[in-house]
């Protein structure tokens, strides 16, 4: 008869060979944690008139985020529509041409955004990343077209300071808009004008003959 201590070596050893034959079980899978959706944002502005942005102002765009922008011409001419890159500050009004093309172009600090048309009708859609929360002015960098009142201000995050002076639009002559086109047919009138009254006063004078 085998031994009691025998015995229990033998079943110890059955315990741990059936538990070697069996395969230990799966860990639980991990996953990586989810992204955080992409933010996104959309600004539509039009350039109407002769020199001014419809809506003139945007407010609460969103901040970090991939913003698309839909500039579309209701005008009669090319225009820009150009977010300057200086967070809670105004152009002043008496820049002159090479420091709006400066401000817009150059790179300290780069322009937020810079898209442009070229004539009646047309559509330009593009993307930037937008900042924080801030409020910037954006302008159109046409020759002259700053100076004739197209700018305006875009806030991020928040709403446009209750004391931000609202730009003015009157354009060329007061409350006249004159687009370079008016100016054009303008200029023709008058030569014509000119060239009517030079006839007129030709023949009159051969009517009247050489004065003696």
């Amino acid at each position: 008869m085998p031994s009691i201590g025998a015995i229990s070596l033998a079943i110890g050893l059955l315990v741990v060979g059936g538990a070697l034959s069996f395969p230990a079980p799966a860990a639980n899978p991990v996953y990586p944690s989810s992204m955080p959706a992409a933010r996104v944002g959309w600004i539509n502005i039009s350039a109407v008139g002769d020199y001014g942005y419809s809506p003139a102002d945007l407010e609460q765009v969103a901040t970090n985020a991939t913003v698309t922008v839909t500039f579309t011409d209701q005008s009669q001419m090319a225009h820009t529509f150009t977010i300057i890159g200086k967070e809670g500050w105004v152009v002043p009004t008496n820049y002159t041409q090479a420091q709006i093309d400066d401000l817009a172009y150059g790179h300290s600090p780069p322009a937020l955004e810079n898209a442009n048309v070229s004539g009646p009708g047309d559509v330009n859609v593009t993307t930037f990343e937008s900042p924080g929360p801030g409020w910037y002015e954006f302008v159109c960098t046409v020759t002259g077209h700053f100076q004739l009142g197209m700018y305006g201000f875009v806030a991020f995050g928040m709403n446009l300071p209750s004391n931000l002076t609202a730009p003015s639009r009157t354009g060329i002559g007061g409350n006249l808009n004159f687009s370079p086109l008016d100016a054009a047919i303008l200029g023709v009138a008058l030569l014509l004008v000119v060239a009517v009254g030079y006839v007129v006063w030709r023949r009159r004078r051969s009517r009247i003959g050489p004065q003696r």
